[in-house]
């Protein structure tokens, strides 16, 4: 699809307005119910390089039951060669940068230094022989990272609903290519989709993660706040199951005990829900909030200026409730519900740049970002493209 074609599409959501209900989303209950359109109306079309199908808003139905996690991983398909950072379609490979670590960081295969600030892992831990938990050296989150990534399709267990109300559907996996670069354990990202949509629209951003280090798992259900449990958490859960298992990819290359969910619109709402889940410890909700008041570590909100179809005023009112952990309401003024993922080429845009520094500030322990959130003259708080709201992030 063009750009210009999916733009069209995607502002087909704009009719919701302000008033939520008008789309089915539930809004501050938890995030069930569905959100608005975020695929726009091209229903059964295939979203190339996600297996999925960008279906139709509408009502949706409750979701179907789980089928048991497990499994392996598919295989991948052919190589593509290219330069770092080309996001590869599914089933397909891109050659990445070198995988050196950065001046200053821990040589690959050594045992990491314990890292200080929050979200910062304990360094020294081994798991089980095959990966070290540490923290991370510094990277530039707004271009890709050192790993050559890799996209995988169907994986994981059936979850959620599929379009139309339909069966549970399985998971897209986002991943370095080699897991044993540099030797750390690799911290989870779970992704939801916006309504009607699936992890192909989200590409530059979920390679972009991959590209840093984090293991992404994207549920395929254009509506991700149906279903029990929810697939964001379905994912983690097989993820962590993949790390025990001698079979898997991902067989102790998993830092377990560093969790993070993101996602869009609807994707947002169920990112807040799956953020009172015990083993996720980081969220980034987009363009989506609700009331979540069991969260289980630091939380980013964010919401475009110029969003009517989830204006700031309702994450606003998701930033009011939360008081247990360090959040922060972070405004992109000139965006609207979904400029930043796909109205530009192939580089992560400031939106994307934000998430990836935020994850890597909280699960890999990179200290040099925490500059960009924390402090009353933090990076986002002195830019005038932002409008930034905190709670306890003073340092």
């Amino acid at each position: 699809m063009t750009n210009a074609a999916l733009r069209a599409a995607v502002l087909i959501s704009a009719a919701c307005g302000a008033a939520l209900s008008a789309c089915g989303n539930s809004g501050h209950g938890g995030g069930t119910g569905g959100a608005p359109n975020d695929a726009g109306g091209s229903t059964g079309t295939s979203s190339s390089g996600a297996g999925g199908s960008n279906a139709a808003g509408g009502t949706p139905s409750t979701g179907g039951t789980t089928s048991a996690s497990g499994g392996t991983t598919n295989s991948t398909g052919g190589t593509q060669s290219g330069t770092g950072g080309t996001s590869p379609t599914a089933g397909t490979t891109s050659s990445g940068m070198a995988g050196t670590p950065a001046a200053g960081g821990t040589s690959a295969g050594s045992a990491g230094s314990a890292g200080s600030g929050a979200g910062a892992a304990t360094g020294g831990a081994s798991n089980g022989g095959a990966c070290t938990v540490g923290a991370w050296p510094a990277a530039d989150p707004t271009v890709a990272g050192p790993f050559e990534t890799v996209t995988e399709t169907n994986v994981g267990p059936a979850a959620g609903e599929g379009a139309d109300g339909g069966a549970p559907v399985a998971f897209t996996l986002f991943r370095p290519k080699d897991l044993a670069q540099g030797g750390l354990c690799h911290p989870v990202v779970t992704w939801g989709n916006g309504t009607g949509s699936s992890p192909s629209l989200y590409k530059v951003l979920l390679n972009q993660l991959a590209s840093h280090g984090f293991v992404v798992i994207a549920s395929d259900s254009p509506n991700v706040a149906q279903g029990d449990p929810p697939p964001m958490v379905a994912g983690v859960t097989w993820v962590l199951a993949q790390n025990d298992d001698p079979t898997s990819e991902l067989y102790r290359r998993i830092d377990t005990q560093h969790v993070g969910a993101t996602g869009h619109s609807q994707g947002g709402f169920a990112t807040t829900t799956a953020g009172g889940d015990s083993s996720i410890t980081t969220i980034a909700a987009l363009c989506g909030a609700s009331q979540q008041r069991n969260l289980h570590g630091p939380a980013l909100l964010y919401c475009g200026g110029m969003d009517t179809t989830v204006p700031c005023s309702t994450i606003q009112n998701a930033f009011d409730a939360i008081n247990n952990q360090p959040i922060m309401l972070a405004e992109y003024l000139t965006a609207d519900h979904a400029s930043w993922v796909t109205f530009r080429g192939t580089k992560p845009s400031p939106v994307e740049a934000t998430v990836t520094a935020w994850m890597r500030v909280q699960l890999m322990g990179d200290t040099a970002l925490r500059s960009w959130f924390y402090g009353p003259s933090c990076k986002l708080c002195t830019d005038s493209a932002w409008q930034v709201t905190q709670k306890m992030m003073d340092q």
